[in-house]
Order: structure tokens, then C-alpha cells, then sequence
């Protein structure tokens, strides 16, 4: 039954994901707003769901130490796994704004939780109220920078509108057309992320319980098996951009993912219940700031990352886990 719900998450997943990339980068470009923008909020906070109902419901059950674990293996999957496949499917090219404020941005929040970890013997629960201060001033810096994107006037069937005039049409068809095309693509939107966040809590549910079928620890399950497969929103949802050819999606995704993890769902969980902290998630911890780190620099001197880097961001993930497993086991 459990591989059943297994098969039948992962689905959703797929289907949901594939939707979500297809109507949020039609909404952006009715809006001019860039896919990098929608990437980081929307398609991150979607793919983020399974984490966000993970470490909720830890934090009330008051077992929320998997949900650390968790989310240090999820920003480990996002930069290694995630954006190594999506590299070696399609190149990533990165822009500037991208390299000097957002990929620095995250590296410094990761910075924070680390030394928060270990300054103490857990999570508290003023750390995570600073950790959602932090999340509600990375929103606030988003919706400023979505505002300065839209630039691009679109006219009524979708394309640039280079003279403001609507593509000749009366302001009556344009209005009818842009809030029935909008609102279907809300809609399908708002069912894409629903789908993400059902089949996700389908995969964590399924994947944990054939782990602990297995006899597998709960620091490894927490590290690799619900790590894998609450980023296996983020996972195919970045392959699905990498297929359409959005790039700019998937680094959004990632980065948008990291953050919101580390700032919501870290910061509510360990306010909700504080989490006791193992000292054995440094060397896991030092690992997501060195691959972060390493993706920065890359960025910073090639502006493109590579397949070659690609393979080698996705051979660093495997090495990992095969560390973990050999180690824990």
C-alpha cells in the first residue's frame, strides 16, 4: 500500500508541476514580470509546501528534531541534486542581479542558522522569531523588486505591445480577455500548487514509513529519505522548467526554496516547539554552505553553469548519500 501512495504522489508531483510552470510563466509575461521573480516566490513557495506541512505538524508533536534534518538535507538536494540535473539537462545561465543579491542573500541566511545551531544546544523559540522577522523582510524585498520588473505592457493576445494600443482593440475586449485568460490561469495555478503540496505529503508519508520498514534511523530518515522526497516537488518542477526551457525558473525555485525553508519553516517550527539540535548536522550543515559557496563562485566568474559543473554538483550529492548511509547505517 505504502508504494502504491508512493507511485501515486509522485504523480501529483509530476502532473502538478508541469502545470505550475506553464501558468505561472504565462502569468509572468502578461505582467512583464521576470521568471526569476515568479521562480522565487511562487514556484518555491509551492514546491516548499511538503516542508512547510512537515515541519508544522513536528513542531506541534513536539518531534520536530527530523524537521531540522529535513531542511539541511533539502538545501543540500536543491543545490546539488536539483540544480545539477537542471544543469546537465540545459545549461543555467545567471544573471548579475542574480549573483550579487540573491545567491549571497541565501548564503548569509545559511551562515545565521549555522551559527544558531551551534551557539546552543537547540533551536529556540526567539531564534525562530527571528528567523520569520527575516522571512517577512525577504518578502517585502521580493514584492519591491517585482514592482521595478514590470516594465512590459502586454496586449490582449499575449504578445509585447510595442505601441500601447492594445493590438487595436476596444478596451471592453481587452479587459474580458485579460480577466478570463487570468483567471484560468490563477486557477490552474492555485490547483497546480494544491496538487504539489497533497502529492508531496503522499510522498514523505509513503517514503517514511518504507524507510522505517527498512530499519533505517530517524537522523538518516530525516537527512536523506524525507529530504529526497519533499524536494521532489522542487526536483521535477525544476526538470519540467529545464525541458521548457525556463532557466531562470529553476534557480529561482532553488533559491526561493532554501530561504523559505530555513526562514518559515524552521522559524515556525522551532517557535511552535524549539528543536534539540545534534551536534553530528554540522559537518551536514559546513556541506551546504561549501556547495552554496561554490555555486556563488562558479556563477560569479562563468555566468553559466555548466553541464560539466552539473555533473559534478550531482556526483558530490551522490557521495553524500552514500556517506550518510555507510556512516549512520
Amino acid at each position: 500500500m505504502q508504494y502504491f501512495l508512493l507511485i501515486l504522489g509522485l504523480i501529483m508531483i509530476i502532473k502538478s508541476a508541469d502545470v505550475l510552470i506553464d501558468s505561472s510563466s504565462k502569468i509572468a509575461k502578461r505582467y512583464g514580470v521576470s521568471s526569476f521573480v515568479i521562480g522565487i516566490t511562487v514556484v518555491a513557495f509551492g514546491t516548499s509546501a511538503p516542508e512547510l506541512a512537515v515541519g508544522i505538524v513536528s513542531g506541534i508533536a513536539r518531534a520536530n528534531q527530523l524537521t531540522l534534518g529535513n531542511i539541511i538535507g533539502s538545501a543540500l538536494s536543491n543545490v546539488a541534486l536539483i540544480v545539477g540535473i537542471s544543469a546537465i539537462i540545459i545549461p543555467l545561465q545567471v544573471k548579475d542581479t542574480v549573483v550579487k543579491r540573491e545567491i549571497p542573500m541565501l548564503i548569509g541566511i545559511q551562515l545565521l542558522l549555522t551559527a544558531m545551531l551551534f551557539s546552543g544546544a537547540r533551536l529556540s523559540r526567539i531564534e525562530g522569531i527571528i528567523l520569520i522577522f527575516g522571512f517577512i523582510g525577504f518578502i517585502l524585498y521580493i514584492i519591491k523588486g517585482a514592482k521595478s520588473s514590470m516594465m512590459i505592457q502586454i496586449d490582449a493576445e499575449g504578445d509585447i505591445d510595442t505601441d500601447s494600443d492594445g493590438n487595436q482593440l476596444s478596451q471592453e475586449v481587452i479587459e474580458k480577455a485579460n480577466q478570463e485568460s487570468l483567471l484560468k490561469l490563477v486557477v490552474f495555478s492555485v490547483l497546480s500548487l494544491a496538487g504539489l503540496f497533497i502529492g508531496g505529503k503522499l510522498t514523505v508519508q509513503s517514503s517514511t514509513h518504507i524507510a522505517q520498514s527498512l530499519g533505517l534511523s530517524e537522523t538518516l530518515i530525516g537527512l536523506t529519505v524525507v529530504a529526497i522526497s519533499t524536494t521532489m516537488p522542487e526536483l521535477i518542477t525544476s526538470v519540467m522548467a529545464a525541458i521548457k526551457k525556463e532557466p531562470d525558473i529553476i534557480l529561482g525555485n532553488c533559491i526561493g526554496s532554501n530561504i523559505f525553508n530555513i526562514l518559515l519553516v524552521l522559524g515556525l517550527s522551532s517557535t511552535i516547539s524549539p528543536i534539540p539540535v545534534d551536534n553530528t548536522l554540522f559537518l551536514d550543515a559546513f556541506l551546504m554552505i561549501i556547495l552554496t559557496v561554490f555555486v556563488f563562485i562558479i556563477s560569479w566568474f562563468g555566468k553559466t553553469v555548466k553541464r560539466k559543473i552539473g555533473i559534478f554538483l550531482l556526483l558530490s550529492y551522490i557521495s553524500y548519500i552514500v556517506y550518510k548511509v555507510i556512516t549512520v547505517l
